[in-house]
């Protein structure tokens, strides 16, 4: 019998690796998202403008988790990770060069959270759906008595 525990698949690099990353874009969602929310405070301080910066991040989640759960249990999660991942970058790059030129307003900041928050949606079925596949936990058995 083999002992495991919580930190078990940690010893697996592949899965230390996809852990790691995630960690990182976790903390990269949050400073996106008080980025954005702190820019759209500095554009339009307008309670009804920063409650739909909310509503934009976390809409995507609610529209797009089941079918992005469905899509990552019919096609390679790997080939799909890295999708997510361009349309991610994509999506940044794409709204940093309306910043960097000074066009940014609050309807382009509320679009870009949005499809942003699509990108995030799918990542997380991805992921999620991926882990079985690098980690391989020992079979469950049952103790005898």
């Amino acid at each position: 019998m083999t002992k495991s525990s919580s930190w078990t698949p940690l010893q697996n690099p592949v899965f230390r690796r996809l852990w790691i990353a995630s960690l990182v874009s976790g903390i990269c969602v949050s400073a996106h998202d008080t980025a954005a929310t702190w820019t759209m405070n500095m554009l339009a301080p307008s309670p009804l403008l920063i409650s739909l910066m909310s509503t934009a991040a976390s809409l995507p989640f609610f529209l797009f988790t089941l079918p992005a759960g469905a899509l990552a249990d019919m096609v390679d999660c790997k080939k799909l990770l890295c999708g997510i991942n361009l349309w991610l970058a994509v999506a940044a790059a794409s709204l940093a060069i309306p910043v960097w030129l000074h066009l940014i307003d609050s309807g382009l900041i509320l679009v870009w959270v949005f499809l942003m928050g699509i990108g995030f949606a799918f990542n997380a079925s991805a992921s999620i759906s991926i882990v079985p596949e690098i980690v391989r936990m020992p079979s469950f058995r049952p103790r005898r008595t």
